[in-house]
């Protein structure tokens, strides 16, 4: 009788856990790297932004589909509450159209079923 291998096994189950905690967390949150960093005027510079899945208080005053169409103003209301560092209505003036997009988009990526994501 084969002898099995239990340190493999733990290995592999180990690594299980780790992937299904890494896929668990990447539902709740996604981390934006911006094509032009945003510089605030006390010199901070902002160059990658975490954001956390809105959850229904986030998205109070809010209609959904201005948010799935991108509506600047939806965003503007939204990102703040939900954003790592918090952006701030000043840093709207500041960001790049493009990387508004990418953080739009990644917002509205939590709205999509898991079932329909690729």
């Amino acid at each position: 009788m084969p002898v099995k291998d239990t340190t493999t096994q733990d290995a592999a189950a180990q690594a299980i856990d780790t992937a299904q905690s890494a896929a668990t967390q990447d539902d709740k949150i996604r981390t934006v790297t911006l094509e032009e960093p945003i510089t605030r005027p006390s010199g901070q510079k902002i160059e990658v932004i975490t954001i956390r899945k809105p959850m229904g208080g986030a998205l109070r005053r809010i209609t959904l589909s201005d948010l799935l169409s991108l509506n600047t103003d939806a965003l503007q209301t939204v990102l703040p509450r939900v954003t790592e560092p918090v952006l701030v209505k000043p840093d709207f003036d500041l960001i790049d159209p493009v990387d508004l997009v990418k953080l739009g988009s990644e917002l509205v990526s939590f709205f999509v079923p898991k079932k329909e994501r690729s």
